[in-house]
């Protein structure tokens, strides 16, 4: 699935730029940052509020122009999500705490709206592939290994981005994300319970705040050649 979708990018991308002008003015991102998740459903150990796992954001990308303010965003991201609660609700040992890694490499695409070059609003889809995991519960590892198949290895999300100029071509980004799939793929017996009776959700949504810079390449040049686009 990773490599469909890298093709179909890869070709939307295409698509956008064959105009020579187009290909002219893409702008490019150097994004780092950091996130911070929690993971819904997974309700024994992580509270339904709190988002308590802190994780990195690191990647690149690209701005495509389409019309007028808006753009294409395409990103390639290595991004940590999870779940963390130094002591569970109703801990059944000595030292109750919980802890899930989920580490992605990760594609968002997105369609944004710049309003008067300083704030711009953006939505849209992100692909997501499981590269590394660590699920460590009362001090126990249950899984180090993305192929144990407790966590599903491929995962789509909704995004919701904003943006605010900083500096010249800095911008801070502040991003939400939510699974539109369950992240659980184990069986229904390897979900934890409590000695309350309390059991964890099979259907589990990561759920996600980051918090980013973001420095735009090629911006200025991008700005006049579609003033000039505009002009002719």
């Amino acid at each position: 699935m990773l490599k469909k979708l890298c093709v179909l990018s890869f070709l939307f991308s295409l698509i956008l730029i064959n105009n020579p002008l187009k290909a002219q003015i893409i702008k490019g991102e150097a994004i780092a940052g950091f996130n911070l998740s929690k993971v819904e459903g997974d309700r024994v150990n992580n509270g339904m509020i709190r988002f308590n796992k802190i994780g990195i954001n690191l990647g690149l990308g690209v701005l495509i122009p389409v019309w007028n303010n808006f753009d294409i965003n395409m990103e390639v991201l290595f991004n940590q999500k999870g779940a963390y609660r130094r002591n569970g609700p109703n801990p059944d040992s000595a030292k109750p705490n919980y802890q899930t890694v989920l580490n992605y490499a990760e594609i968002p695409l997105l369609i944004q709206y710049t309003d008067r070059d300083r704030i711009t609003v953006g939505t849209g889809l992100s692909y997501s592939r499981l590269v590394g995991t660590k699920w460590v519960v009362n001090g126990r590892t249950l899984s180090d290994n993305p192929l144990d198949g407790y966590f599903s290895r491929d995962n789509l999300d909704w995004l919701l981005d904003f943006r605010f100029r900083v500096y010249q071509q800095l911008k801070l980004n502040i991003r939400y994300s939510y699974s539109l799939t369950s992240i659980w793929s184990g069986s229904d017996d390897a979900l934890l319970e409590t000695l309350a009776g309390e059991k964890q959700s099979a259907d589990q949504r990561s759920s996600m705040i980051s918090f980013r810079l973001i420095w735009i390449f090629n911006e200025r040049q991008s700005k006049r050649n579609l003033n000039k686009a505009e002009n002719e």
